[in-house]
């Protein structure tokens, strides 16, 4: 589409205010009727040549964005004329993007490529569809501009924050765990699973005994074993209407979303059989664990688009669907919010048919505001309302952990500030005392 540039709009403007001069001075019509005329003629032979130009404009580096971090999403535009041109790229964002602009100007040279980046900050998790965008080309001489849109159909996905991962492979390299809290647990001399060979103490298992290694060094040599690999860990996420509850500037479903992506990986990294269950008032999706390298990638796809829905979770669902589906011994970390008395009575009922064959960990986010509210102080007699009532919540609270806990189930009630850390090493203390 050709449309008229900002110096033909400027001189038909100007044209516009003389016109009633013109009107009032018979003798000086033709005179406008030609400037008309040349200037009719000048926009089409701009437009002409517009048509020829070539130029190329396309996304590149759209596809992947983490929530909450800044990215570059990269523009190359391309000229593949003989002329100078400008091009303009006007991009509307979605309602959850931070842009730092809307507008890009480039000149280019001719047979010149260019690459312009634009910096953005996604604030929602999903795959998010991108507006279309407007491209204008025009030459110095602003008469006319030949305008496109592009609509390639681009949908970026926007996963959770990856930070923590990233981190934690980086400190497991230089064996630095330690600095965000993770604890390394390694049980010696009693696995299954072959890790080196040390003399033999005086309360090692004789059966323990390597008799080549201890023929070989004239002294007792045991084999010194670290637990078992393989094991099948299942993630459990509840998406019902109580995890889409606010927590700080996100919802409790984000951060449990960013705890099963860092277990994910590290129980991956770990060597172990990683599956995944989705259910709110129905189980929704059920990957079975595998220890296909790629299963952690699988996992982390499937959660980019999960949502809370506005319905209740049913724990006897799910636990039908595990009784069904996993016959094996595994260890289930289900994430789930316990602040609804009824929800907790729920799953109190149904976890014990299910935590006698697996071992059965139940992560529930809260917001630490409500203790802080129930610890006073109240300066008015509405404050001193609701510190009452804060503190009969939390009561309710630690009285539905105490049953869960009586009825055989190791409840992880986590700040939503270390929800990964936590469960990481609640993680690695079960492996290490090899309760599986």
């Amino acid at each position: 589409m050709i449309v008229p540039g900002r110096a033909m709009i400027f001189i038909a403007a100007a044209i516009g205010v003389g016109l009633p001069i013109i009107v009032f001075r018979p003798e000086v019509w033709g005179l406008a009727i030609l400037c008309d005329i040349l200037l009719v003629i000048l926009f089409l032979v701009f437009a002409a040549r517009l048509k020829k130009t070539r130029v190329l404009v396309e996304r590149e580096q759209w596809t992947r964005l983490e929530l909450d971090c800044y990215s570059e999403l990269v523009y190359r535009i391309e000229n593949a004329s003989a002329k100078n041109v400008v091009v303009n790229i006007r991009q509307s964002w979605p309602k959850s993007f931070d842009a730092d602009t809307d507008l890009i100007e480039v000149a280019l040279e001719p047979y010149q490529v260019v690459r312009a980046a634009v910096r953005v900050t996604p604030h929602r998790r999903g795959r998010i569809r991108v507006p279309t965008a407007n491209v204008d080309i025009r030459y110095s001489l602003d008469i006319a501009r030949r305008r496109w849109a592009i609509d390639d159909d681009t949908v970026m996905s926007v996963y959770p924050n990856l930070r923590t991962v990233a981190r934690y492979d980086a400190l497991q390299r230089h064996r630095a765990l330690h600095q965000i809290g993770i604890h390394q647990r390694r049980q010696r001399g009693a696995g299954r699973e072959f890790d080196q060979l040390r003399d033999y103490l005086h309360d090692d298992d004789y059966r323990n005994i390597n008799w080549m290694a201890t023929a070989r060094r004239a002294s007792p040599i045991v084999n010194v074993y670290q637990p078992e690999r393989s094991q099948d860990v299942l993630v459990c996420l509840e998406t019902g209407r109580m995890m889409g509850n606010p927590i700080g500037n996100t919802t409790a479903l984000d951060r449990a979303v960013d705890a099963s992506i860092v277990l994910s990986h590290v129980c991956a990294r770990a060597g172990d059989r990683l599956g995944l269950v989705l259910f709110r008032d129905t189980v929704t999706q059920f990957i079975r664990p595998s220890g296909s390298p790629a299963i952690a990638k699988r996992v982390m796809e499937t959660l980019v688009d999960v949502s809370a829905e506005g319905v209740f979770p049913s724990y006897a669902a799910l636990v039908s669907a595990l009784r069904a589906n996993q016959k094996k011994r595994s260890m289930i970390f289900l994430f789930t919010d316990l602040n609804d008395p009824q929800l907790a009575s729920n799953l109190r009922d149904v976890l014990p048919l299910i935590s006698r064959r697996h071992i059965f960990v139940v992560v529930s986010v809260f917001d630490q505001l409500m203790d802080r509210v129930a610890s006073g102080p109240a300066p008015d007699r509405k404050s001193l309302y609701q510190i009452h009532a804060a503190r009969r919540l939390v009561e309710e609270r630690k009285t539905r952990l105490r049953e869960l806990t009586r009825a055989g189930v190791q409840v992880l009630q986590v700040d939503v500030n270390s929800i990964s850390i936590d469960v990481i090493n609640t993680y690695l203390s079960i492996k290490s005392r090899q309760l599986l």
